[in-house]
């Protein structure tokens, strides 16, 4: 009868012959389960090639026994491990395949928005406008792969300092301690890193708001790998309205009046966002359609030119009202004292708005001791005139006002016992009695 015999080579040299392969491979099996208990949870396989010659012969002689032993005494076993290599790049080695399939896994999912199916319904960065978001891919763009290799455990990167590696490029955090006067543009320029990327490593930060003593983290960060992702957004977005002028011959240069408000459009566009690690790399525009159409606002601007000095005949400064206080001495009403009023107090208006009494130019506008918010106005000829109290200011110095004008707002602000204005009439800064003045 013939019989089928194996020669049984371990490294390239022929240990000794077996009659069936089998005997060989449950050996080898017994021995990985009893390095099981040495190695753990790595992956094992022994450190020999072994490899057979078939013979056919009616004479064969094997031995299986003499082989078992032979091979138990040159067989050695070892930890098996994984290299991860990016573009020809080994930065280091895991347990397992499925270890690096996670952790690009977990990579990649750090910049998929949260999703149903394929789509995701979030705030937008720049505006509270809702906005429709399809994930249509997600990849790395880097080439990962992977390498068996013996290994001894300690060589083995763990899972987690591995995730870090692919995110930051480096295991190492460097950390700045704040020091008086440090900004954060100062300190990322130490440390070769520009703005972005000091608030990018450092989440925490709003704005320019740092403190003495506060540790920031100054690593420049190089990721071994990029997640890069198409997204297609679909949004309703602001259709900004043009402002027309129109020539206006009965207002002055400086005067302008609305007449149509304006109003915003809208539309709904659709862009692509090429993303790489969640940063917009180039934005697509692929559909615009417009749902309403913007409204101009159009406003007339006047023509006149506004005359250089004042025309010597003052106007009433306010809509309507009456003087509730003249000029001369009075006791004061905040004061309680006798003192010289300097102007005339007028109230009882139809309207809060201050029209300028002359042709002039401002020469002050703001606060000013007792009188609050102040406009004066240079008539030339050395005349001046003041409104103050004012709730607010519509001019500013340097400008050109017609008489009659919008120069401010009647209001109580300053040493005021009540909303009015504070008028005065000034001849090279004498006070002079208002009412001597107006409509002559």
């Amino acid at each position: 009868q013939q019989h089928i015999l194996y020669h049984v080579y371990v490294d390239g040299k022929e240990i000794g012959t077996v009659d069936n392969k089998s005997i060989i491979e449950i050996l080898k099996s017994q021995e990985l389960r009893k390095a099981k208990s040495k190695y753990g949870e790595y992956t094992l396989d022994t450190k020999n090639e072994i490899s057979y010659v078939v013979e056919e012969d009616f004479k064969a002689v094997y031995n299986n026994l003499e082989t078992i032993q032979a091979l138990k005494s040159v067989m050695e076993i070892e930890a098996i491990g994984f290299e991860v290599i990016v573009d020809g790049e080994v930065i280091g080695i895991v347990k397992d395949q499925a270890t690096v399939d996670r952790i690009l896994d977990n990579i990649k999912q750090a910049y998929i928005p949260q999703t149903k199916k394929d789509k995701v319904v979030a705030a937008s960065i720049s505006s509270s406008t809702p906005k429709d978001i399809h994930l249509d891919s997600i990849e790395i763009k880097e080439d990962v792969t992977t390498k068996k290799v013996a290994i001894s455990p300690n060589d083995i990167t763990s899972e987690e300092d591995m995730f870090t590696l692919f995110k930051k490029g480096t295991l190492e955090e460097k950390v700045y301690i704040v020091e008086q006067g440090d900004t954060i543009s100062e300190i990322a320029q130490k440390h070769g890193l520009n703005t972005k990327q000091m608030y990018q490593l450092n989440p925490e930060v709003e704005g320019e708001l740092i403190h003495i003593g506060d540790e920031l983290v100054v690593t420049a960060l190089t990721p071994k790998v990029t997640v890069e992702s198409i997204e297609t957004v679909t949004q309703m977005e602001k259709i900004p309205y043009k402002v027309v002028y129109q020539k206006d011959n009965s207002m002055f240069m400086n005067e302008s009046k609305t007449i149509q408000n304006g109003q915003e459009g809208q539309m709904e566009v659709t862009f692509t966002l090429l993303k790489e690690n969640g940063y917009v790399e180039e934005k697509t525009i692929v559909d615009e359609k417009i749902l309403k159409e913007p409204k101009e606002k159009v406003v007339a601007k006047g023509t006149k030119i506004v005359p250089v000095k004042g025309s010597g005949i003052y106007s009433w400064p306010t809509v309507g009202g009456f003087v509730t206080s003249p000029f001369g001495y009075r006791t004061n009403p905040v004061e309680g004292v006798w003192k010289m009023h300097t102007g005339v107090d007028i109230s009882g208006v139809s309207d809060r708005t201050i029209k300028a009494a002359d042709h002039g130019s401002v020469i002050f506008t703001g606060w000013k001791s007792g009188y609050g918010n102040t406009i004066i106005l240079d008539h030339g000829n050395g005349k001046t005139t003041l409104y103050a109290h004012l709730s607010s200011i519509s001019v500013s110095k340097g400008n050109k006002v017609a008489k009659g004008q919008k120069i401010g707002v009647m209001g109580s602000t300053g040493r005021s016992t009540g909303t009015h204005l504070h008028f005065e009439v000034r001849v090279n800064d004498v006070p002079k009695n208002p009412l001597n003045y107006i409509g002559k």
